[in-house]
């Protein structure tokens, strides 16, 4: 039984590797800097700034897919088991990270989408309804819970 030899990752493209993994890393950062100031803008009812950072939001996202995408065939080759050594466990050690990093962010970007679906929900009730905190406050008397005057129909 002949056995065929694994090597490890050559080094040219261990550092091209290790590059777009620091650049990925970067962007996730930037981008939770974003998600926070984000968080601000919202509890301070800054929607104007919000929807400003929204397309810097979105380049981010854009730019860290086309940066994954550079590492991402390297990644699935050592996963596949193609390559071996200190070089393949480091670029797969730091694309786990990577992927978790960007994971928990998806989670933070998906939990401001709902406070400012949530904000957006408030101020529409108080525009409709005046200052009133009733969520009731918009809606057509006719699905109102409260006391009602009811017309009879009966004849």
């Amino acid at each position: 039984m002949t056995r065929a030899l694994i090597a490890d990752v050559p080094v040219a493209a261990y550092a091209k590797a290790v590059h777009a993994l620091d650049e990925f890393d970067a962007l996730v950062s930037k981008y939770e800097m974003l998600l926070d100031t984000q968080q601000v803008l919202v509890r301070t009812a800054n929607f104007a700034g919000l929807f400003e950072m929204a397309s810097r939001g979105d380049k981010l996202a854009r730019d860290a897919a086309l940066c994954g995408k550079r590492f991402a065939p390297l990644v699935s080759a050592i996963a596949s088991g193609q390559f071996a050594g200190p070089r393949a466990n480091d670029i797969q050690r730091r694309s786990f990270r990577s992927r978790s990093q960007a994971e928990t962010l998806d989670g933070s970007a998906s939990r401001l989408a709902g406070v400012c679906s949530a904000q957006r929900d408030i101020m529409g009730r108080d525009l409709r309804g005046g200052a009133s905190v009733s969520p009731e406050a918009g809606l057509p008397p006719a699905y109102r819970t409260g006391s009602q005057r009811f017309i009879d129909r009966r004849g």
